[in-house]
């Protein structure tokens, strides 16, 4: 074939769930996090969804791989099975032995007494079940029930639910609402960015043993297209590019040979989103001209809009203010002259800033939510920065807010991170450790949960009181949440 060509070592684009080539796009990392969610004490029931061929198998691969020795890991890849059936699989990927023709009731028992015996000798066991779509309600029951086999502090079984897209709507299901509750982590992979195809691609290379990037930015913008970003399509059209271009001797694949890739795998190209007269067979020259008047025209509209809004601002300003009488002034608000001067600070920006507890953070929020903070905050106000307070002249809509972030505070935090302003975040939203989070290890030793861990429980709290707020609801603590905090108290 084609490795000594390219000096591979093995080839780079088989469609076989193997963990070591496993590309840690953003969404690949943050699904895997989730996964080792179950490698911790708290993992219950974890969900992992995504479209096909978007690499979830690898991940549970990935998963499985990094489970500590000692450990046990249950994989279940056909659960197209009765209840019975799905213990006895069980059973059989633990070895824990039983005597055939056992009832469903015998069965559970059985199970229960190895899980209890694994937990005596400080053992964790996972369980993860791949193509959990097709599983029938009375599967998906005892699975549910599979949660209730714990002792009186700690589950003895952690489940990992992976499946397609529908796995979603399903748990969505009235008659489902108890198992969805008990899903303690979730993460849905979406498909790769052209960003990620790029780099993907690089990474899949490097892996195999190649020392240079085998396709120009043109073939991979192909290759992303008609892939959708979905890596086993992306891993089928690249192995066929890289058979023609070695067939034409080629030192690199280009975008004719991706589309013949293309054709070859998927029986045609998918449409490009422009251009449609030169597919119609219309000469490129002849069909840019035709494209003018058209193009003529969107410029004279676009024209006509500007003149709207221009003139729509110039005649009623007033929508952008905000009187007195109808939102209270914040104290903060009135103060950032006063405050600017204690700091070294000119009266109109952030220039020479140099205390460590203060920051500037640039935004562009509505004025109201501005007032509502209680911090000390420049608007850009006719063209002009000025201090904000209300009443003001026509707010622009950009912001300079003068805050001192809660102690701990760096970055972005998402769920999985650990920092520790943490756990100032969990004394507002008043979500402590206690009931199910107090965990008891097996030898009998009280395990100490981190407060400083951003885990799904707080995640909740953040995310309800985003949108009370009426913020994005996406769960990320930064900025503009802990400002909204801050003012709670």
């Amino acid at each position: 074939m084609y490795l000594e060509y390219f000096g591979l070592q093995r080839l780079p684009f088989t469609i076989s769930p193997d963990p070591d080539f496993l590309y840690p796009s953003p969404g690949h990392q943050e699904a895997l996090a989730h996964l080792s969610y179950a490698l911790t004490d708290q993992g219950g029931l974890i969900c992992l969804t995504g479209e096909v061929g978007t690499g979830k198998t690898t991940l549970c691969r990935a998963l499985m791989a990094s489970v500590p020795e000692g450990d046990h890991i249950a994989y279940i890849f056909n659960p197209q099975l009765s209840p019975a059936e799905l213990l006895e699989s069980l059973c059989d990927e633990l070895h824990i032995s039983y005597e055939s023709g056992l009832s469903l009731r015998e069965l559970y028992r059985v199970l229960y007494m190895g899980l209890l015996k694994f937990y005596s000798n400080n053992q964790r066991v996972i369980c993860v079940i791949d193509e959990a779509q097709v599983m029938s309600p009375a599967l998906l029951e005892q699975v549910r029930l599979l949660t209730n086999l714990e002792t009186n502090t700690e589950k003895l079984l952690t489940l990992v639910l992976v499946g397609q897209t529908e796995l979603r709507e399903i748990l969505t299901r009235h008659e489902l609402r108890q198992m969805n509750q008990r899903i303690t982590a979730r993460y849905h992979l979406e498909h790769l960015t052209l960003a990620d195809t790029s780099a993907y691609l690089a990474h899949r290379i490097q892996c195999a043993g190649g020392n240079r990037m085998l396709f120009d930015q043109a073939a991979v913008k192909v290759l992303w297209q008609n892939s959708m970003g979905v890596p086993r399509l992306i891993n089928s059209m690249a192995d066929r590019a890289l058979l023609g271009a070695y067939a034409v001797n080629k030192p690199f694949v280009d975008a004719a040979i991706a589309r013949r890739a293309v054709i070859e795998v998927s029986g045609a190209e998918r449409k490009p989103i422009v251009k449609p007269a030169v597919m119609q067979g219309v000469p490129e020259g002849k069909a840019q001209r035709s494209y003018l008047p058209w193009l003529a025209g969107l410029l004279l509209l676009l024209v006509i809009l500007l003149g709207v809004y221009v003139g729509y601002r110039l005649l009623a300003p007033q929508a952008e203010t905000v009187q007195p009488d109808s939102v209270s002034p914040a104290g903060g608000n009135t103060a950032f002259s006063q405050l600017a001067a204690g700091l070294g600070l000119a009266a109109d920006n952030c220039d020479g800033l140099d205390n460590s507890n203060w920051q500037c953070l640039n935004v562009e929020w509505p004025l109201a939510e501005l007032l509502s903070l209680n911090q000390p905050t420049l608007i850009l106000s006719a063209g002009k920065w000025q201090p904000l307070k209300a009443g003001n002249s026509p707010y622009d809509g950009k912001a300079t807010v003068l805050w001192q972030p809660p102690g701990g505070y760096e970055s972005l935090l998402h769920p999985g991170d650990k920092a520790s302003v943490i756990s100032w975040v969990r004394q507002r939203l008043k979500v402590t450790w206690n009931q199910e989070w107090t965990s008891i290890g097996p030898s009998g030793v009280r395990v100490e949960l981190d407060p400083k861990f951003y885990d799904p429980l707080l995640q909740k709290a953040v995310v309800d009181f985003q949108l009370q707020e009426g913020l994005e609801p996406d769960g990320i603590i930064g900025p503009r949440t802990l400002l909204h905090l801050m003012k709670e108290g």
